[in-house]
């Protein structure tokens, strides 16, 4: 899971659905997962998860949207 947030650091928002999840016990579900930052630099990563039929377009939006507004609020600080 881990390696997951890693590599969603490197992007904006990731989707993980069913097999694509590492965690074999959670590959019934899906993830939406992007990562927030302080001063340009990532220090975590916030995320949905829910079943894999989902809106994602709704899922992916929000998280986009929450993870700009924690960064805007950290780096304000």
């Amino acid at each position: 899971m881990r390696d997951e947030i890693k590599e969603t650091s490197r992007s904006q928002v990731r989707t993980l659905i069913g097999r694509e999840n590492p965690v074999r016990e959670m590959r019934h579900c899906a993830m939406v997962v992007a990562p927030y930052r302080y001063r340009n630099r990532v220090v975590g990563a916030l995320g949905v998860v829910g079943p894999t039929r989902m809106e994602y377009d709704r899922a992916i939006t929000t998280v986009d949207y929450v993870a700009h507004l924690c960064s805007r609020l950290l780096s304000a600080v």
